[in-house]
């Protein structure tokens, strides 16, 4: 089959594309024919740092397909079209023991072979339909960026309807993810953003107010904007560069909750401010079954739908990490394979 691989970890010229193995589907998973693949920065980190994935490795988390074969008891069968949960429970930890969510929580395409291929193999408890109203593109686009937005706002911070949160990165595929999860609870968002020019993008999105981050006073701006209270929540996903004014933002009471580092993984904070104003710090890795299955489904009735920034062919994953690389996007990259 063709896929785009690595050997070894490094910069953009260590992606490959030509010929790898077929996998072949052990006992308990499916082989999936790949339609599409998300991107995530996710799959940057992997590509430039070893972090425990298979070598060589395919990247790619996000995968709808077709089902080409079944190795083990499924009601899925051959060409059904499904979409696959990239959360994946270890069944070894002492909550998943219990019957609770797991705490390890692997995730598709990083442990495991992912979807920057022709075909895939995946655990068959990880399949579901693919949405009727969705096209192969747009169901790649949901999974991992809506299921953690989801986990981070719905279960972890517990936003409440009337409550006010900022939003990182908000033009990029986690970011219009959150805005939507952030107006279906009930919230009202503002949005940072790096440019004027995806203003238009975020408000179209859902987001109440947009602040270009890049010209500074993010959080003179911020205050202005909630009459000197600050923000109940920060959605963060940032780290170093952004991380000391989403702690200055918040409200009495606030709460920051975190699932990415794009920036770095070190920040500055004045620890005064987390006991007076009480603050709470939440630590977010992408989400639970069941929270996916909350996310899809609210995918299948229209409440959220995933934006599309650009696709590009399986041979040009280069230029896609390139495009991921230098920011500014509006929505999700994915990756056409067929």
């Amino acid at each position: 089959m063709k896929a785009v691989f690595f050997s070894k970890p490094g910069g953009i010229g260590v992606l490959k594309y030509g010929h790898f193995p077929t996998p072949k589907p052990k006992h308990g998973e499916a082989l999936i024919r790949v339609k599409a693949c998300g991107m995530n920065h996710l799959d940057i980190w992997l590509r430039k740092e070893r972090m425990g994935e298979p070598m060589p490795h395919i990247l790619g988390s996000d995968v709808a397909g077709i089902v080409e074969k079944i190795n083990g008891k499924s009601l899925f069968k051959k060409g059904d079209e499904v979409v696959v949960n990239p959360s994946i429970s270890c069944g070894k930890c002492e909550r998943c023991q219990k019957g609770r969510d797991c705490e390890r929580v692997l995730i598709f395409g990083a442990k495991t072979q992912g979807g920057y291929a022709e075909y895939t193999c995946v655990p068959i408890v990880q399949l579901y339909p693919k949405p009727s109203t969705l096209s192969w593109v747009e169901t790649a686009a949901f999974p991992l960026t809506y299921l953690t937005a989801w986990h981070m706002l719905r279960t972890r911070a517990n936003l409440q309807k009337g409550e006010t949160v900022f939003i990182w990165g908000a033009s990029g595929g986690l970011g219009m993810a959150a805005i939507q999860i952030a107006k279906h609870l009930g919230g009202k968002v503002i949005a940072a953003v790096r440019s004027k020019g995806v203003v238009f993008s975020v408000k179209k999105a859902g987001a109440d107010e947009a602040v270009v981050h890049s010209k500074g006073k993010v959080e003179e701006k911020v205050k202005a904007l909630t009459n000197g209270k600050g923000v109940d929540v920060v959605f963060e996903s940032v780290g170093t560069q952004t991380w000391e004014f989403s702690l200055a933002m918040l409200k009495s009471h606030g709460r920051v909750v975190i699932a990415g580092t794009t920036s770095g993984d070190i920040g500055k904070q004045d620890l005064s401010q987390v006991y007076v104003k009480q603050l709470s710090i939440l630590g977010c890795r992408m989400g639970y079954r069941r929270e996916f299955e909350e996310i899809l489904g609210l995918i299948n009735k229209g409440t959220l739908k995933p934006v599309i920034d650009s696709t590009f062919p399986l041979s040009h994953a280069k230029e896609a990490h390139q495009k991921m690389e230098k920011g500014g996007l509006k929505g999700k990259i994915v990756l056409k394979i067929s």
